[in-house]
């Protein structure tokens, strides 16, 4: 094909096929530190999802044994599916959702846990962690049942019994638990708690209790009034934190997630205007760690990009420190004062770093993709922030449609490509995506939004969704648009918009509330019927809805009805496409398959795809490729038949 060749947007072929896109990808998350090894999880798409934990030392190998899947199924998101003490491993696998012992010498794994309770439920185990003296195995034990809301404790094992035994429950009586840890002499731990209609980014509580003879005592209340995550135990013993709360006025620091810190009094140890932590959707999270003089290295967010820092809590310092990468995550350290961290940026995709702090040098440990375009075909990120219909500000990332094989017409103006993240206390994040780069180098420009309710503006931005979702969240998506428009930044009659879960619920709201701005969406496990949501969710975000809704069932079913995209389909204009999987237990089939019959019925254009064995966020390669080739071509049709 001949360079720069003058094409229309529309017609552009992308620089990689969908196949290329997720071919060799992995997900890295969990990363532990052990000695000198490291080890972290690979999410292995080309496995059918299977999670497995890989070892570093002199060499890099898989630890997991075949026939086993690292992951549970706590809350249904997961998280901190694996711990490791002196090489010893241990892990829940997914497959049964037991805890297993695997020992250094990677000896076959053995079952810790049974396969049911004696009270007839399954047992599902996260957030594991070793007690100091490797005797104790702490973690978050919820039990599932099939005819009552499952029931959540804090619970150990005696590592020093052999065999299968029954966790021995150490807290309950709340309605969820996350995030226990041990203080260095293992006498103390640390845990957050919170009640029903609470998300834990709404109102959380920091509780502690002494250790001793397999339960605790001493229960108390260190901190609440707000959203508090990540308990850590320095060096020394004392309890650090992250923290934010409602406030008036935008400027107080404690509107954002600050880092605290507890002995006998509550100390804020930083007051940026600025994110230290996130919303607990998964276990296992790490946005801070010691280092051996008990400074802390830090992720901090601010208009959207991330920030290393060290904070100095002895002289209340802050310092930047300078890499050329804008995310970072699962931070951890070891005992020589090296960072390790999942990081990328707008040209970079996600990998495993280490840091050497003392020298500032960088060196890549493990990346997740394979994937490398010339710089002619990658479109970088601008941030911008735009006018609301309501006077105020929303923000997220554009990207520009960028392919060095073609020239547009001078005259013409590219398609838009919406993105609405989950959650929806979700965030863009302006890091090198393949399928982003997918859609820029087909000629899509691509905005990122970031409606109110999105994580990393402080406390009361994430509030103004709260009553509002599916409202302001909405117009925000649809001033993204006419914004852009506006400044003749693009196509206003070739609009697209697509998302997952509560994204998929955009897509779907924002198609039916502004008919004429959207030509086409794409919905992956989205939300049609807010009520079919309520009935059958699972137990973690069964009171989610009521909150962002403002009204709970039966009493408030009139606006769960008006806030539902499926009541408002005579207004459609557009084709819709639809992916879902059979196994989502989250946003379940029925909330797909009740869209699907209603376009069925009223003859609106649309595909529906349902992939067999996929939960909620596809794992599985050639589903990953069926499903944005698909859509793909959906858009494509539309654009080049107007219809």
């Amino acid at each position: 094909m001949t360079r720069n060749k003058e094409t229309p947007f529309v017609k552009w072929e992308p620089a990689l096929i969908p196949e290329t896109v997720f071919s060799g990808s992995i997900g890295l998350n969990e990363i532990h530190i052990e000695g000198k090894c490291t080890y972290w999880l690979e999410q292995r798409p080309e496995e059918k999802g299977r999670c497995v934990v890989v070892q570093r030392d002199s060499v890099v190998r898989d630890i997991t044994p075949p026939g086993f899947n690292v992951r549970t199924t706590v809350h249904e998101y997961g998280g901190g599916a694996y711990t490791v003490f002196k090489n010893d491993l241990y892990f829940v696998n997914f497959y049964d959702q037991r805890i297993y012992h695997q020992s250094k010498d990677n000896s076959e794994a053995q079952p810790l846990t049974p396969v049911m309770n004696e009270d007839g439920s399954l047992g599902k185990y996260a957030a594991l962690t070793v007690s100091p003296d490797g005797t104790k195995l702490l973690f978050v034990y919820e039990k599932e049942y099939t005819t009552k809301e499952n029931e959540n404790f804090l619970a150990v094992l005696d590592l020093n019994t052999k065999g299968v035994s029954l966790p021995q429950i150490i807290a309950e009586g709340s309605d969820f638990y996350a995030d226990p840890v041990f203080s260095p002499t293992g006498k103390e731990v640390a845990w957050l708690q919170w009640e029903h209609p609470n998300m834990p980014w709404d109102t959380t509580e920091l509780m502690t209790g002494k250790f001793e003879g397999n339960a605790l005592h001493a229960v108390k209340n260190v901190a609440d009034g707000g959203a508090i995550c990540f308990p850590r135990f320095n060096g020394e013993g004392k309890l650090y934190y992250v923290k934010d709360k409602v406030v008036v006025g935008e400027s107080l620091s404690a509107n954002w997630w600050n880092l605290y810190c507890y002995t006998d009094t509550e100390e804020q140890i930083t007051s940026e205007l600025a994110e230290f932590g996130e919303p607990h959707w998964v276990f296992g999270q790490s946005n801070y760690e010691f280092l051996p003089d008990n400074r802390i290295i830090a992720k901090m967010v601010k208009e959207g990009t991330d920030y290393l820092v060290v904070v100095d809590p002895e002289k209340n310092s802050i310092s930047v420190v300078e890499t050329d990468l804008t995310s970072y995550s699962n931070i951890r350290t070891d005992d020589s004062g090296r960072v390790f961290f999942i990081g990328a940026s707008a040209k970079k995709s996600f990998a495993i770093y280490c840091l050497y702090l003392t020298s500032k040098e960088l060196k890549k440990v493990k990346p997740s993709s394979g994937i490398e375009l010339t710089s002619g075909d990658v479109s970088l990120p601008e941030f911008i922030s735009y006018p609301t219909k309501d006077g105020k500000q929303a923000h997220g990332f554009l990207y520009m449609p960028r392919n060095r094989r073609y020239t547009a017409p001078e005259e013409d103006k590219p398609p838009l490509l919406v993105i609405a993240h989950g959650g929806p206390t979700g965030s863009a994040k302006a890091v090198f995506s393949a399928t982003t780069q997918f859609w820029t180098s087909a000629g899509f420009a691509v905005i990122d939004v970031d409606y109110r309710g999105s994580t990393g503006y402080g406390r009361r931005y994430r509030d103004e969704l709260l009553s509002q979702w599916g409202v302001i969240d909405a117009e925000d998506v649809a001033d993204a648009v006419r914004y852009l428009i506006t400044v003749g930044k693009v196509d206003g009659a070739k609009v697209a918009v697509r998302g997952g879960s509560a994204g998929g619920y955009m897509v779907q709201r924002v198609m039916t509330q502004y008919p004429d701005l959207f030509s086409v969406g794409a919905s992956y496990y989205g939300i049609g019927n807010l009520i079919t949501l309520e009935e059958q969710t699972h137990k973690f975000e069964s009171r989610y809805t009521g909150n962002l809704v403002g009204a709970e069932l039966p009493g408030g079913e009139d606006k769960y009805k008006e806030r539902s995209p499926i009541n408002h389909l005579d207004k459609l204009k557009a084709p819709m496409i639809i992916f879902q999987g059979t196994d989502d237990k989250i946003v379940t089939p029925d909330c797909s398959r009740e869209l699907v019959r209603i376009l069925k019925e009223r003859g609106i254009k649309h595909e529906y795809i349902e992939y067999e064995g996929e939960a909620h966020g596809f794992r599985i390669k050639k589903n990953k490729v069926d499903s944005l080739s698909r859509e793909f071509a959906f858009y494509r049709d539309v654009f080049n038949t107007g219809s």
